[in-house]
């Protein structure tokens, strides 16, 4: 009986996430978030015609999640979760649930002999969740990266142009193009829903006379000596894809041009249950999500670039490599 009910608390543990999860959404979906944004009060909140205790144990719940913090009589949102609900980074709080019930309905099915791939409603919903929006922030950021990358950045400051393969919802693509205003770029993605929530992001960033995207299957591309620099969103590619992906990033590629790529997890001696989920969920699909830097270099050498290097920057570490 004693082994059973470790076993049930261990459950139960597990289980609070998802339910401080449901707490959010439910003060997401009844306008609290919001009014929390500004400060409100046990008060203030009863007065949509929830009882007074029921806020106030709400409100205890948030604060011990470090979802809000309180000061005398008033709560607030705390300065993080302030910035995800206001949205204007690119990250928003819908955006995010959305993920995270994406994430637990495929980790059911894990233990089903065939996995069905992602409908275009969740690959936009998964591209939704990657990436930031090209916000003053998300240029500083990339300003630094590129700075430990100054052949790729002198590329992109004397225009490119730029191919982007695997835009998703065009985080990493928009953000360089209003970095480097003289820049033109390509950015390619095979489900046309993301491409057409790119677009639109485009024209709110003002740069959608800069960019040609196309919603295509990268081994469809023709281009030929084209583009002098490339980043390929390589984490998301089916492994049967990423060899003929890579001869299509190849051709082209001008001669001396160069390939970003991005280890999208720290490698770990022993990783965590976190990366162990995410790893679950997208080898689901195929893909060979989670290779290390020194795998990515060597993929790279044997597709026919040479030099790859490993760069560490605050985006991780990134392998460059350049077509000879």
């Amino acid at each position: 009986m004693q082994a059973a009910m470790t076993a049930r608390a261990t459950l139960k543990g597990w289980a609070e996430g998802r339910e401080l999860v449901e707490l959010v959404r439910a003060a997401h979906r009844a306008g609290w978030l919001d009014q929390l944004r500004s400060g409100a009060t046990v008060e203030k909140l009863a007065a949509q015609g929830v009882p007074a205790e029921r806020v106030r144990s709400v409100l205890d719940l948030l604060v011990a999640a470090g979802v809000a913090e309180a000061e005398a009589d008033t709560f607030r949102l705390t300065p993080a979760f302030d910035a995800l609900v206001e949205g204007g980074e690119g990250i928003t709080l819908s955006s995010t649930l959305e993920a995270v019930d994406l994430a637990s309905n495929r980790i059911a099915l894990a233990t089903e002999p065939v996995v069905p791939g992602f409908t275009p409603a969740e690959a936009l919903v998964l591209a939704r969740d990657w990436g930031v929006g090209p916000t003053e922030d998300a240029r500083q950021l990339y300003r630094v990266i590129y700075e430990a990358l100054p052949e790729f950045r002198d590329h992109l400051e004397q225009g490119g142009p730029l191919l982007d393969v695997g835009s998703g919802k065009g985080g990493a693509l928009l953000t360089t193009l209003t970095a480097f205003p003289g820049l033109r770029a390509v950015g390619v993605e095979s489900v046309p829903e993301v491409i057409e929530e790119t677009r639109r992001r485009a024209e709110n960033a003002g740069v959608a006379d800069r960019v040609e995207l196309r919603a295509i299957d990268a081994r469809d591309l023709k281009d030929v000596s084209e583009f002098a620099v490339c980043y390929w969103a390589q984490a998301f590619f089916a492994t049967e894809a990423r060899a003929g992906t890579l001869a299509r990033i190849f051709d082209a590629l001008r001669p001396g041009g160069l390939l970003l790529v991005q280890e999208i997890l720290p490698q770990q001696a022993e990783p965590t249950v976190r990366v162990r989920l995410d790893l679950l969920f997208h080898r689901q699909q195929g893909t060979d999500f989670g290779r290390s830097a020194e795998a990515l270099a060597e993929e790279l050498s044997a597709a026919g670039f040479a030099d790859p290097r490993i760069a560490a920057t605050p985006a991780g570490r990134l392998v460059l490599a350049k077509k000879p």
